[in-house]
């Protein structure tokens, strides 16, 4: 069972990464993403209005950083170098604290590259770009750790599956305490809270969910419930559950910071002959995906597969999105299960597979499921959980 990546895996992906700087005539690089930051270093932080730069000086590992997280660096990156600044904005902007670091004590000055313009404008952050405070031309390479990013090795693979094994506890559980009279509120943080103790009781002190504000498992509707099923990304309402609802969930497990997805469409009670329709589309639409979701196909093939249900269905002015993208590190990765897509699915990929239907007199209806594109087909990592409708009517 795999709940951490370990050190050498980093090291190879910084390896990775400088056979990519020589293919672009780089010797240095600057990364402030703290999802490429963890990808590399394994190092998890809270982004803030203080800029946090990840140097490459070649092959050495340097970070800039505020005063309140150069111990927490050192501590989880021993082998980098680590200098810092009091804080932001301060009566010299860290910024160009950043560049007499680089210019005057690394002697950096030709062959840059960076992963974005400038540090990052989150919290009220703003500042002049790295090209400005080093007085020349810093090319900007943003795919270059997202690219890296799409195909999960082994390690990762093992951490979504962990992932999912929780989310369906959690998922499980939601359905369990869903009842005519509950709160939303209260039946998800009910569940979570469950299924995130057995989880860490399991897992052992080894364990903890990498990301500013992460926990290990968790399951809500986010306010999907009824009519608001029908609005994709409708926030919670303190809703309280009706006979007759439709509902859509969410679920998911955080195992070394990779990320799984289950969705179910549910029901309060037996569903209408127009709920039954719209769901067995549905779930037709989510079918005909997986069967197209293998290595070489083009990812446009995936979305065409719904779109030729949908169509045929006589439903297709009630969808709203494309049928699904990548996951991993965050919920939303690329490459997209979408039509204007031009890339071919490869081995190791993950996948949401996640089609819907949107009525707004009737409600949502969408599953999603996480799927790992394997050499010769593809592996649902959340099959176990059931997708036919008789399982998800809960009973009144």
């Amino acid at each position: 069972m795999i709940i951490k990546i370990p050190e050498h895996q980093f090291e190879d992906r910084r390896l990775r990464l400088f056979q990519k700087m020589d293919e672009l005539n780089l010797k240095h690089f600057f990364i402030i993403n703290p999802y490429s930051i963890y990808y590399l270093t394994g190092f998890s932080m809270i982004p803030t209005e203080r800029p946090f730069i990840l140097i490459f000086k070649e092959t050495e590992t340097i970070f800039f950083v505020p005063e309140l997280e150069k111990q927490h660096v050192q501590e989880k990156v021993p082998y980098s170098h680590v200098h810092s600044y009091f804080e932001y904005p301060d009566e010299v902007h860290p910024m160009h604290h950043f560049a007499r670091f680089v210019k005057n004590d690394l002697k950096m000055s030709n062959r840059i590259g960076c992963e974005a313009a400038g540090a990052r404008g989150i919290w009220g952050y703003q500042g002049p770009s790295f090209s400005d405070v080093l007085k020349k031309d810093i090319p900007i390479y943003p795919e270059i750790i997202t690219d890296m990013r799409i195909i999960k090795d082994n390690y990762e693979l093992e951490c979504i599956h962990e992932a999912a094994r929780w989310g369906h506890l959690a998922h499980e559980l939601l359905q369990k305490y869903t009842a005519i009279g509950e709160n939303e509120i209260e039946v998800s943080f009910k569940a979570s809270h469950e299924a995130s103790r057995k989880m860490r009781e399991v897992l052992g002190s080894d364990y903890s969910p990498i990301g500013y504000g992460a926990r290990p498992c968790g399951a809500g509707y986010r306010g999907q419930i009824g009519s608001y099923s029908a609005i994709p990304h409708a926030l919670t309402r303190n809703a309280i559950f009706q006979k007759g609802d439709t509902l859509v969930t969410g679920a998911s497990g955080n195992v070394a910071g990779y990320l799984s997805e289950l969705e179910r469409t549910m029901f309060l009670g037996e569903p209408n002959q127009k709920q039954k329709d719209y769901f067995w589309i549905m779930l037709k639409a989510q079918s005909a995906a997986i069967e197209e979701l293998r290595p070489y196909n083009p990812l446009s093939k995936v979305d065409q597969a719904t779109r030729k249900v949908f169509k045929e269905a006589g439903v297709f002015s009630l969808v709203q999105h494309h049928t699904g993208h990548t996951i991993g590190l965050e919920a939303h990765e690329r490459p997209f299960l979408d039509i204007g897509m031009k890339e071919t699915i490869k081995p190791g990929m993950v996948f949401t597979v996640e089609p819907g239907i949107y009525d707004r007199a009737v409600g949502g209806f969408r599953h999603s499921d996480t799927v790992i594109i394997t050499e010769d087909g593809n592996e649902v990592v959340t099959v176990k959980y059931p997708r036919d409708l008789e399982s998800l009517i809960i009973e009144c």
